[in-house]
């Protein structure tokens, strides 16, 4: 009994063996291109299909990449520009604008309390003014002009935003 079982393994064996080792040293492609009729084969089909796929793959990734690098052209441009902004800071107003020759590109209520009606909705915004539905506390207008010379800009808010503190990193003993 134990040599019938010790046969049926070592059969076994050599039957996976031989399955195993079916193409040989061959590619799939290779294997189903060496005989046209494997090409029926499920492998062979699967094969056909992962290949599709991955040149379909390959061609819409070279798409993304012609429009992320036109994209990246388009921003280099634009940054070689001069381009100056400055931050208006108004106080109790319906509106926040800009000087002639800015444009409005950021619009902020900064300071509101519940006493004085909370924060306010904004309802209009064009390229000089936004609009407020009443009376702020304090509104932060953000305008930028493009150019060589821009021109001057009037109530500028000089103070530049606080650097973000880093925290010192702990000692290692």
């Amino acid at each position: 009994m134990r040599i019938a079982s010790i046969f049926a393994a070592a059969a076994l064996t050599l039957l996976l063996g031989a399955c195993a080792n079916r193409t040989g040293d061959q590619t799939i492609a290779e294997w189903c291109a060496q005989d046209p009729g494997r090409a029926d084969t499920d492998i062979c089909k699967q094969h056909a299909d992962t290949e599709e796929v991955r040149s379909s793959l390959g061609s819409r990734i070279a798409e993304v990449f012609g429009v992320a690098n036109r994209a990246q052209s388009t921003a280099d441009q634009a940054m070689a520009r001069n381009v100056v902004c400055v931050t208006r800071t108004v106080n109790r107003t319906r509106a926040g604008t800009c000087d002639p020759g800015y444009t409005l590109t950021g619009c902020t209520q900064t300071r509101y309390t519940a006493r004085a009606g909370g924060m306010a909705i904004l309802r209009s915004v064009s390229d000089t003014e936004c609009r407020y539905n009443g009376q702020v506390l304090e509104v932060q207008v953000r305008c930028c002009a493009m150019g060589p010379n821009p021109p001057p800009a009037t109530l500028v808010n000089e103070t530049q935003p606080p650097a973000p503190e880093t925290p010192q990193p702990a000692p290692v003993s």
